[in-house]
């Protein structure tokens, strides 16, 4: 179900303050990250995980130096995603609510006919979401230098 749907649901539970958007960055974030990372674990070459038992690692051990490095990769994948999908959220649910911030100037900026505003709006919530995905990149890099090296 879209994260939006349960917006107006949160806001009757949560009040019109900022609960309601964290609660829906959450909804929204985590299925994508739950997904893309028990998909990761799920495709751990299971000849990887044979060769550390028997080398003698331990069940902690196999998820340390196996199951966690293999995954790793796709995980990010999966956090970018999803925080793409919680921003966007976010930004929907202040347009709707008219809450204070950017999607809440936009909102009212263009019940004003304001296009200016509205267009610094646009910009502002597009550069922002750039600058997120080029810092969540640059985690990504140092976390996992092996992706794309095979």
């Amino acid at each position: 179900m879209p994260p939006l749907a349960y917006f107006f649901l949160l806001v009757i539970w949560l009040g019109i303050d900022e609960a309601p958007k964290v609660t829906l960055l959450a909804l929204a974030a985590m299925p994508p990250a739950a997904v893309a990372t028990a998909s990761a674990v799920a495709a751990t070459p299971v000849a990887l995980v044979e060769a550390a038992r028997a080398i003698g690692a331990t069940r902690f051990g196999v998820v340390r130096d196996v199951v966690l490095p293999s995954a790793l990769p796709e995980t990010f994948t999966g956090i970018r995603l999803s925080v793409g999908i919680a921003y966007s959220s976010v930004v929907a649910a202040e347009l709707f609510n008219g809450v204070p911030g950017v999607g809440g100037m936009v909102k009212d900026a263009s019940n004003y006919n304001n296009t200016p505003v509205v267009l610094v709006g646009i910009i502002a919530i597009g550069l922002s979401g750039l600058i997120i995905d080029v810092a969540l990149r640059a985690v990504e890099r140092r976390a996992v230098p092996w992706r794309g090296k095979a």
